[in-house]
């Protein structure tokens, strides 16, 4: 079973100063004195605070935070030897930042109350100052870690921008979205609190989503595989964030193609998302995806399951009957960006083999000679050691009827390749000549056309 450990915490706690001054605290709570540990506690706590909202001023020029620290100021200035201002600190810190979180604003009220009662007599009591007990000083310890010692102090609304800005200037540095998420994690989100996530979150939402400005569009891309990452990363707490607050994500554009493509493959990654928009705005984008086929490939969460979704494009992406010349066709194309998608959720889904039949149509449905040596190159060739014994059934079969397929120059070295695979599969014996006449295969002799 877990066992909390207060040294191991320590170590996370931010701001070096504190940690230093923190270490006063875990001397006197091991030595038994929990007096003392309570009253540098509230001390180091005070300080904490303070370094937090200096962090906000000078880093990120929070406008709050240096308002909160002229109060600070001035209040000292009143009556440099009360601590009255510390109590203003406290209360400017909960109603003014995201710095502590409800539960939090509770803790800390309790630690002031607990210091209190230790550092000031009470002479109507026989003990004149307070000893609290060690399970109290390990909660008070425990909860002001958690709560607020170990918290980067990117907590205000002015960090929004400071992100938006961030990312910006560096969009070109993220090769890949696992560089893109050290970086925001290390910079941004390392101890972040609840609240704060979710306000980036939905603030990310809407201007990836909803927002046109050219700001927003020259940025959507980032914006957008960032939004991604803190879904993936907080998607519990984040889930029951948008059921309480649908309304603000039932904000989105369908105008922009960009904004659609963006929105369509978030679904299509997190389809329970798309249970909490509401009817009437689900209708309309619906009937936006059914519109093109370049967004419908991309929108399995239309459909019960993603085999569902792949039996669907394969039904009715490609031409259904033949005429008597055997000339195939196609609806659409299959992109790469599309292919890479629909094999990342084939593969999630465990309908791995029903992507590769929508391949093996692909190619089948080709329409010209040079439409289907390309499809081989595209759909075929880099999948041949992934195919079972109905893909090389389905797709020699369809060779055979489609002349498209089977009577360009170089439809001899194509069959050949799929030959060599289909082979292992179908046995070395089997009747290619008799089942599929129109087929032929390269001569080991033959040279090969160019």
């Amino acid at each position: 079973m877990f066992t909390y450990s207060i040294e191991q915490s320590a170590e996370q706690i931010y701001h070096p100063k504190t940690k230093e001054y923190f270490n006063e605290v875990l001397q006197s709570y091991v030595n038994g004195s929990y007096r003392s540990a309570v009253v540098m506690l509230y001390s180091v706590v005070m300080c904490d605070l303070i370094y937090k909202l200096k962090d906000l001023k000078e880093l990120y020029d929070d406008e709050i935070a240096k308002d909160i620290l002229q109060r600070i100021e001035d209040e000292q200035a009143k009556d440099p030897n009360k601590g009255g201002w510390e109590g203003v600190l406290i209360e400017e810190v909960k109603t003014r930042t995201f710095l502590l979180e409800p539960a939090d604003k509770i803790s800390i009220e309790a630690l002031r109350q607990h210091r209190h009662l230790s550092a000031h007599p009470v002479l109507n009591h026989q003990d004149l100052l307070a000893t609290p007990n060690k399970e109290t000083v390990r909660a008070l310890i425990r909860n002001m870690l958690e709560g607020l010692l170990t918290k980067n102090p990117v907590m205000s609304k002015k960090v929004f921008t400071t992100i938006l800005e961030d990312l910006e200037q560096h969009k070109g540095f993220f090769s890949d979205d696992k560089s893109l998420e050290n970086y925001v994690e290390s910079r941004y989100l390392k101890n972040t609190n609840e609240m704060m996530i979710n306000t980036i979150f939905k603030d990310l939402w809407a201007i990836t989503f909803n927002c046109k400005s050219e700001p927003c569009k020259t940025n959507r891309e980032i914006n957008f595989r960032t939004l991604k990452i803190l879904y993936k990363k907080y998607r519990t707490s984040l889930l029951k964030f948008i059921e309480g607050n649908k309304i603000q994500f039932n904000k989105f554009s369908e105008d922009e193609e960009d904004i659609l493509l963006n929105l369509i493959v978030f679904f299509g990654d997190n389809p329970e998302l798309y249970e909490f928009i509401e009817t009437h705005n689900q209708t309309r984008l619906k009937a936006k995806i059914e519109s093109e086929w370049k967004f419908e490939v991309r929108a399995p969460f239309l459909r019960e399951s993603m085999e569902k979704h792949l039996d669907y494009l394969i039904e009715n992406m490609h031409s259904s009957e033949f005429t008597s010349e055997e000339r195939f066709s196609k609806k659409y194309i299959l992109k790469n960006e599309d292919r890479k998608l629909l094999v990342r959720w084939a593969v999630e889904s465990g309908c791995v083999d029903k992507y590769y039949d929508l391949l093996v149509h692909q190619a089948v449905y080709s329409s010209s000679f040079d439409a289907a040596d390309r499809n081989f190159d595209n759909f075929i060739k880099p999948n041949l050691k992934h195919l079972k014994r109905e893909h090389f059934l389905t797709l020699l079969d369809g060779y055979n009827r489609n002349r498209q397929c089977h009577g360009h120059r170089f439809a001899k070295q194509n069959n050949t390749k799929i030959k060599e695979y289909s082979d292992i599969i179908l046995g070395s014996n089997f009747d290619y000549e008799g089942e599929y006449p129109n087929i032929e295969f390269k001569e080991e002799t033959e040279d090969i056309p160019f």
